[in-house]
């Protein structure tokens, strides 16, 4: 598993979040410079068929159909090989030892519902301004996405990405340069604000820096009409910062 970091000593939170809630298995390994986005690139993996397994295990639960066959189709394939070639056994380097922490009380299915949708958008989620223009007019408008690419249709996680937050659209599919039967869920400048007042208790570091830049920037642009959206934004940008935890901070 992947995320990008600006610098090459700052180590994504989500993939420090993400390894502690596995039980501290695999390990981060060192970054790579991402010449395309100018970011340095982390990788958070497990070099055993053992602790593959008991990833899957954990997060089985709540993956979707796409990345559950194709964590079968990995490990079945793994296993065949070994009924034409001999395994070699070794001593692993390090005990596997599972550390989970010490359960507390379960939160409520809601609950349970947007933070996985803020997993999901802490990897494929983007919450960015862009231009529409007329001859007469140029405007701004806010928006967040999610994209998945699925050849059979609708991917199921946006379907679920959708029902825990209760609005948004899905358009797709397109294809283009790198992609085919990509799927977005997309939001305007109101769903957005609300989306993201939902799901900020669970968002990541580097998602919570994007949206608050954008946010804030609006009562910047060079726009020809006020948005009535403008006033939440403003308020959003003066509850919300990037670090705050599970409520604005006033």
């Amino acid at each position: 598993m992947a995320q990008s970091s600006r610098s090459a000593d700052l180590v994504p939170s989500v993939l420090i979040r993400f390894q502690h809630a596995v039980g501290g298995m695999g390990s981060i390994g060192a970054p790579y410079l991402d010449e395309r986005g100018g970011t340095f690139a982390y990788q958070w993996r497990v070099g055993s068929f053992e602790e593959t397994q008991a990833v899957i295990a954990l997060l089985w639960a709540n993956l979707g159909t796409v990345k559950r066959a194709q964590a079968v189709e990995a490990l079945v394939r793994f296993r065949k090989q070994y009924e034409t070639i001999r395994p070699l056994y070794r001593t692993p380097t390090r005990a596997r030892r599972l550390t989970l922490s010490v359960l507390g009380p379960a939160a409520s299915a809601k609950d349970q519902g947007l933070a996985w949708a803020a997993g999901l958008f802490d990897g494929e989620g983007s919450t960015e301004l862009y231009t529409r223009r007329i001859p007469e007019r140029t405007w701004f408008a806010l928006r967040s996405r999610v994209s998945q690419c699925d050849a059979q249709g609708i991917p199921e996680v946006l379907r679920r990405f959708r029902a825990a937050v209760g609005c948004g659209r899905i358009d797709g599919p397109t294809s283009g340069e790198g992609y085919e039967n990509a799927y977005k869920w997309d939001a305007g400048a109101d769903d957005t604000l609300r989306v993201l007042a939902m799901i900020w208790p669970w968002l990541g570091i580097v998602k919570r820096v994007q949206a608050i830049d954008a946010v804030k920037s609006v009562d910047t642009l060079p726009v020809l009409r006020r948005h009535p959206w403008r006033d939440e934004a403003l308020r959003f940008a003066q509850l919300y910062t990037e670090t705050s935890g599970n409520s604005p901070t006033a």
